[in-house]
């Protein structure tokens, strides 16, 4: 006769075994906090995307209060031409300021002369990516890289890859 308590303690076993490595590998993509630094810039603001599009676009990740969040600030055009990007970051800190949860908010943040967007939204880790609700059937996922990040917004047919570069003050 089989022992019981063997096959509990071997399932137990065995879970850890499949859950802890992927903790482990989600904690490690946390440890690179340069990601919270700054804010990042769609590749191709006030150039062709943004005519398409209609909106100039920017990112920041935060990381505070042990809680992790994005924020997709959309600026229309053709103000956002104009808009001197010294002060992205602290339209930035208002948005944090201004917002606990997720939401999408129509405001001048304080330093702009038209309305923008920003979308908030919390995020987790799912093996080296970052994973938030974008407002499509699948999460987006944010895959960081050295100097700017991918994100990757699912589609129909197939994914839609945008660089975003990373901007930091010096």
């Amino acid at each position: 006769m089989k022992n019981p308590l063997f096959k509990v303690n071997a399932a137990a076993l065995f879970t850890a075994l499949i859950v802890l490595p992927g903790i482990s590998y989600a904690l490690n993509a946390t440890d690179n906090t340069s990601i919270f630094d700054g804010y990042y810039a769609r590749e191709g603001n006030n150039g062709t995307p943004s005519r398409t599009l209609h909106h100039n676009v920017y990112m920041k990740l935060y990381a505070d209060g042990g809680q992790q969040w994005v924020a997709l600030l959309h600026i229309p055009l053709p103000y956002a031409s104009t808009v001197d990007e010294a002060v992205i970051p602290d339209i930035f800190k208002n948005i944090r300021k201004q917002i606990n949860s997720s939401a999408f908010v129509r405001d001048t943040f304080g330093y702009l002369d038209e309305e923008a967007t920003v979308q908030f939204e919390r995020f987790g880790y799912m093996q080296d990516k970052i994973i938030f609700e974008c407002g499509s059937l699948s999460p987006c996922t944010i895959k960081p890289a050295d100097g700017y990040l991918e994100l990757i917004k699912p589609g129909m047919i197939n994914e839609h890859i945008i660089k975003y570069n990373h901007i930091v003050a010096q």
